[in-house]
């Protein structure tokens, strides 16, 4: 019995050790088969990030429709390669350095380092964190390239992508978002009463960061040219396709489902609880952005009929807020945050455009606005309960203000907000007026005019009948080209980081005084801020100085200087509504005026000079003409001009509009200097009571042709001078229809013509006591009088004395206007036009010995040694040239020489000497209308 009692005793111990054995397999099975379900839960959290990360890629294409859309369809191809050149500069710089200094280990505000110690740039060890982290960065670095969009040089863009990808966006993500940055919850510090910065998809990090280098760039590179007209008001431009911007618009809305889908970190818990938070903030995603678009529609359609970028746009807006918010706040509160989003939207447009900040795409409102508002919208909104889910923190310390917390969370969003602000705009600011500085920003006003297609990017994507686009593109520029006075395509864009160019710009700003260093032998154009100035130069009949100051947001004065040993010839250029017409003359009058001379053996005559105006204004209506349909404000832009002539003792002057000439007579007394101002032109303005009364008794038949408002009187309402060059739409019904602008149009039918370019013609035999001429636009002459511009240059020293006159009308301009004269001084260009106008002066100092020897010799053959140039600067083969530099010039196969070539005061005697024909000039001014 006993034996029997110890062996079953001995089976039942085996076998319950047996059991035990099976259990422990048993429960190493589970284990290993939860080790297996959780490696797999985050193999699928792996995939979803990268699946939402390409997702989140796929949005630059979005970008790219949009931003194609709202553009005009000749700078489509440029803002196709900006976006995709960006990614692949923002891959490498994101690559090199940006990973390591946003996600390293390292300080609070930089990283450096990985996890081991090593350092991390060039590289990173946790590849789908590099991915995700560098889709968000080009994300940031994309959303500016709409602000700038039709103006901007391409490199110049590029530079400041690469710098915001590997420092600019780098450092806030460091500080919002890394394990140890300043303000980020994964830190798990207290921070000012609560768990940090809560923005856990980007509004702040990524879409403020991109907002505010929207809104410093679309501001340091100015307005597209005609945005605004000459009263500010806003001038709309279409877009190039609403399909594009709709099918972008759709595209970036699934993109953003990734966007703040895939930053939903999986923590531990169970992948059901895991999935429907992801679903969650989709869905938040989904509500904020429909009702941000249905607020657009709304508000715009009470208000006026609804223009559907402003509804695309409102979408984006309410994406760009639920950035921060979607994963913290319930579906209410995201209808909410979408609703002001949109609404916002449309007050930051509005802002932007009284405040005259050009953004094409609106990205500012869109990402600024919004995306601030998002940020914000966290510290009224955000749940504990949520904040708990996304940060994984059992008991969060702060929640939003509609939950009863208090008010630090708020706070600390605000404060996030001011540092991403402060970083974000100086460096952005630091370098876009160092890209403004070294003239790389902006494009010239002729390469914009054309389009960024044709002069970049080998032309335009129209389809030419013969199949040949790249031809049909190079033909289209040249039309364009010639439209603008400009002769061909070759040697357009010169390299925007060319060496001389920075060699130029880097002499100016080591200089005291912004002088180059090829200014030392006095030669050299001199650039100060907004002036262009010659100090003094020598001719071989006297010595002139000339100055040239911008208060338009472009130039729209040019002047020309052509000077022989025979003769010397001063054109003055000031143009109104764009300086097409002015650049167009000066690159035309003087060789139709040279051309009549030459059909009577050189002799200059009235009649020689009224075929050479005439002349010229045939051929701009001509060129106008032929473009009429594509770019109908050239006719719209005119110039008034005034041109000085000195040649065998004689001064002869001819002008249209108010650019004025006057003669400087100065005789030495007992007392000291007599000065007497002479006025050699006749001012063609409605502001003149016998100018008015001579225009009403030539257009009898129009009772209302001169209209007077706050005492303002103009042709028409439209123009304050009764004659110009160009301003075609008033000449001739041909111009006075669509496609021009129905602003610019007059209702009833008009003949004669509302504007002539009949030239007023003086002539004047030099008498000893005529000391020189001042020949300038109209800016100088509104602010000074004619005897006060005399008895300054009678007095002054002759170098520089035209920017000494300047300076005078500048000081007068902010005495009237009681505005600080150095703050005037300050003031941009664009915002100083409320002030004064353009200015442009050449002051002639007549040498009477040697007019007296060149009046015995020969009749002149009109080549020059002399040949100055001022206004846009483009020489006449296209070549981009600094204003006012000395150009080589070649009459009849002689290649005149440069200034630059010889020295000052030296003769080429290549022009005997220049004739008139009215033989019965006395000791006054001779005036032929």
């Amino acid at each position: 019995m006993n034996g029997t009692s110890a062996s079953i005793g001995a089976e039942g111990a085996a076998r319950v050790a047996a059991l035990l054995g099976e259990v422990a397999a048993m429960e190493a099975t589970v284990a290993t088969l939860q080790s297996d379900v959780s490696d797999g839960v985050y193999l699928i959290a792996s995939i979803w990030r990268i699946t939402g990360t390409t997702f989140v890629l796929l949005m630059q294409l979005g970008f790219s429709l949009l931003e194609a859309g709202h553009v005009r369809f000749k700078n489509t191809r440029n803002i196709m390669i900006k976006n995709v050149l960006d990614t692949c500069v923002s891959a490498i710089a994101f690559w090199l350095f940006g990973y390591a200094i946003g996600f390293g280990e390292g300080t609070r505000v930089f990283g450096w380092a990985n996890a081991d110690g090593s350092v991390a740039f060039a590289g990173g060890q946790n590849y789908v964190q590099f991915f995700y982290a560098f889709a968000f960065c080009a994300t940031s670095a994309t959303i500016f390239a709409g602000a700038v969009a039709e103006r901007t040089h391409l490199a110049a863009y590029l530079l400041f992508n690469f710098v915001l990808a590997a420092l600019i966006y780098p450092v806030i993500a460091h500080v919002l978002w890394s394990s140890n940055g300043l303000l980020s919850p994964a830190r798990g510090a207290v921070i000012l009463n609560t768990n940090g910065v809560l923005d856990n998809a980007g509004s702040m990090v990524v879409h403020v960061t991109g907002g505010v280098t929207s809104l410093v760039g679309a501001w340091m590179v100015g307005p597209r040219i005609g945005r605004f007209d000459i009263d500010g008001k806003v001038v709309p431009f279409k877009g190039h396709s609403m399909v594009f911007v709709a099918a972008g618009t759709i595209i970036l809305w699934t993109g953003f489902y990734g966007f703040n889908g895939c930053s939903v970190d999986y923590l531990g818990e169970s992948p059901l609880d895991w999935s429907a938070e992801v679903a969650r903030v989709c869905v938040n995603t989904t509500i904020s952005a429909a009702a941000a678009g249905v607020t657009v529609w709304t508000l715009t359609y009470r208000r006026r009929e609804p223009v559907p970028e402003d509804t695309f746009n409102g979408v984006i807006g309410g994406l760009v807020a639920a950035c921060a918010t979607s994963s913290l706040v319930e579906p209410w509160a995201a209808c909410i945050v979408g609703m002001v989003a949109g609404a916002l939207y449309l007050l930051g447009t509005w802002v932007m455009l009284r405040c005259h900040i050009d953004d094409p795409v609106q990205a500012t409102p869109v990402h600024l606005v919004c995306g601030s508002w998002g940020g914000v919208a966290v510290g009224f909104f955000a749940s504990p309960t949520n904040i708990s889910r996304t940060y994984n923190i059992a008991q969060p310390l702060s929640c939003g203000v509609f939950y009863g917390c208090s008010a630090w969370q708020l706070l600390v969003q605000i404060l996030a907000l001011l540092i991403v602000y402060v970083w974000v705009g100086a460096i952005a600011l630091f370098l876009f007026y160092g890209l403004h500085f070294f003239d790389v920003l902006r494009v010239k006003r002729h390469q914009e005019e054309v389009g960024l297609d044709v002069v970049f990017h080998g032309g335009d994507d129209a389809e030419d009948v013969d199949g040949d686009q790249h031809g049909a593109g190079r033909r289209f520029a040249s039309r364009r080209w010639q439209q603008l006075g400009l002769s061909t395509l070759s040697g357009v864009p010169r390299g925007v980081f060319s060496p001389s160019r920075w060699l130029r710009a880097s002499a100016r700003l080591c200089s005291r005084d912004g002088r180059s260093s090829a200014d030392a032998d006095g030669m050299s154009v001199r650039k100060r801020r907004d002036v262009w100035h010659r100090a003094l130069d020598s001719t071989g009949l006297g010595q002139l100085s000339l100055a040239m100051y911008e208060a338009n947001y472009v130039m729209e004065d040019a002047v020309e200087v052509e000077a022989g040993s025979g003769g010397v010839y001063l054109g003055v250029h000031d143009g109104h509504g764009g300086s097409e017409t002015a650049e167009f003359l000066r690159h035309t009058l003087y060789n139709n005026l040279k051309k009549e001379f030459l059909r009577g053996a050189g002799a200059v005559s009235v009649e020689a000079i009224r075929r050479g105006f005439s002349e010229t204004e045939r051929q701009f209506t001509a060129r106008v003409r032929d473009s009429f349909l594509d770019s109908p404000h050239l006719a719209t832009v005119g110039a008034c001009s005034a041109v000085a002539i000195i040649t065998r003792s004689a001064l002869w002057v001819a002008n249209v509009g108010d650019c004025r000439a006057v003669l400087g007579q100065v005789r030495h007394t007992g007392d000291g200097l007599e000065c007497r101002a002479v006025q050699m032109s006749e001012d063609h303005n409605l502001s003149f009571q016998a100018i008015r009364d001579r225009y009403r008794e030539d257009h009898a038949d129009m009772p209302d042709a001169v209209t007077e408002k706050r005492g303002r009187y103009r042709v028409k309402g439209k123009i304050t001078v009764t004659r110009a060059f160009g301003d075609l739409y008033l000449k001739s019904h041909d111009f006075n229809r669509e496609p021009l602008f129905s602003r610019f149009r007059v209702a009833e039918p008009f003949n004669p013509p509302l504007l002539s370019v009949e030239p007023h013609v003086a002539v004047r035999l030099l008498a000893p006591h005529d000391a020189f001429v001042v020949v300038a636009s109209d800016g100088l002459f509104e602010l000074l009088s004619n005897q006060e511009v005399v008895d300054m240059v009678a007095v002054s020293p002759r170098k520089d004395v035209a920017r000494q006159l300047i300076r005078a009308a500048l000081r007068r301009a902010a005495e009237r206007t009681e505005v600080p004269y150095g703050e005037l001084l300050r003031m941009a260009s664009g915002q100083r036009r409320a002030y004064h106008d353009d200015i442009t002066v050449v002051v002639f100092f007549f040498d009477h010995d040697a007019i007296r020897r060149e009046a015995s010799k020969n009749q002149p053959q009109w080549t020059k040694d002399v040949s100055l140039k001022g206004g846009v600067s483009t020489d006449a083969a296209g070549a981009v040239v600094s204003d006012f530099n000395v150009v080589s010039s070649v009459h009849g196969g002689t290649a005149a020489r440069s200034l630059l070539a010889r020295s000052i005061g030296s003769t080429n005697n290549l022009a005997g000497g220049m004739s008139f024909s009215a033989s019965h000039i006395q000791d006054s001014v001779l005036e032929i209308e």
